[in-house]
């Protein structure tokens, strides 16, 4: 189980895709009251947050993992606003190496990723890729490691990546997440799962046991059907989120491009809405909206990066029968900031995980 005060190694190799370099955004004054629960408006948090991180990796790997051509140009290492992108294409390996840096020089590292497809058959090939991620004095603080396979027939170009996240190389694995997805012509189908064991306040403040964690393990699975215009894709998507003891839950494919997670009962959320990213050089994402609803819950949530590759992240929990803002959000790129609660209590974010 990560310590709270650790970056989520599950979380962080969707820096590539949502990151930033900027500080965390500052909380605004404390919302009017409302009826929904602590866990409630922190379930929903999570699910705006996994919601987001899930459409940013998705994003990222098609573009770095799929799109190239086999015996196609060479991309040289030029900086570019913080970001460097260097393609090696030969006859039957494409090796992508995407370095992601603090300022938009390019001289503090924040994360390296080498992706790597190889092909085996004229319409199938392997992925596989790591992915370190460091402080600005140099500590690795989340290694990532994936592998799937990518094809590419009649038009149509799918993929299916499972992968491990650490806290270092040579930590043993804390989480594991899943991702796939389907595009044909404008049209994607595409699915996200993951499972990570987290740390979370034993109560709401002012209570006598606040001041103690309860270790728990949250899961979400998230499918989103789009269509591409131009560098914006938008479309209808659906998440659920769980909560359950640590280590209770599994993660697996359901189909072609979407993922089951079991052990984790009834789910805590279970929303519906609307997802839509732009995006840049390299297929990074500049942008992306996320707005979920759960009637149910009687809870809504939105996540919106903005000002990318290098912007933050800002969002919160709405209250659906009243209209009444309950919790607000505000993260950096690498996913470290706050959710400021109804009750006034703060908590920690860290790598798009509610601590």
């Amino acid at each position: 189980m990560l310590k709270k005060s650790r970056l989520s190694a599950l979380a962080c190799i969707a820096s590539l895709a949502l990151s930033a370099c900027s500080g965390t955004t500052t909380t605004p004054p404390g919302p009017p009251q409302t009826t929904l629960s602590i866990p409630t408006q922190r379930n929903a948090a999570q699910a705006a947050l996994a919601a987001e991180f899930g459409v940013g990796l998705l994003t990222l790997i098609f573009g770095q993992g799929t799109t190239q051509a086999f015996g196609g140009s060479n991309t040289p290492p030029v900086c570019n606003n913080g970001v460097r992108v260097s393609i090696v294409s030969g006859a039957t390996t494409i090796t992508t190496t995407v370095d992601v840096f603090y300022d938009p020089v390019c001289t503090t590292i924040l994360a390296h990723v080498i992706l790597t497809q190889t092909q085996n058959s004229p319409t199938a090939s392997t992925l596989s890729g790591t992915a370190t991620f460091t402080t600005q004095t140099g500590a690795i603080i989340a290694y990532n490691a994936l592998s799937g396979t990518v094809t590419k027939s009649a038009g149509t170009t799918s993929f299916s990546v499972t992968g491990t996240a650490a806290p270092s190389p040579s930590a043993p694995a804390v989480a594991s997440f899943g991702l796939s997805c389907s595009s044909t012509g404008s049209s994607n189908t595409c699915g996200f799962g993951g499972i990570q064991n987290v740390s979370i306040p034993a109560c709401s403040p002012p209570g006598p046991s606040c001041g103690t964690l309860q270790a728990i393990q949250i899961g979400n699975t998230f499918t989103f059907n789009g269509t591409q215009t131009g560098n914006v894709n938008t479309g209808g998507a659906a998440l659920k989120a769980y909560v359950s003891a640590p280590s209770a839950m599994t993660l697996s494919p359901s189909g072609a491009t979407s993922w089951t997670i079991t052990g984790g009962g009834t789910p805590v959320i279970n929303d519906a809405g609307n997802f839509s990213v732009t995006t840049g050089a390299f297929n990074l994402a500049t942008a992306i909206g996320i707005s979920l609803s759960d009637a149910t819950a009687d809870a809504s949530a939105t996540a919106n990066m903005s000002g990318g590759p290098f912007g933050h992240t800002s969002g919160g929990v709405t209250q659906v029968s009243n209209g009444v803002a309950a919790s607000f959000l505000g993260l950096d790129g690498i996913g470290n900031g706050t959710v400021l609660f109804s009750d006034g209590h703060i908590e920690s974010v860290a790598g798009f995980i509610v601590q």
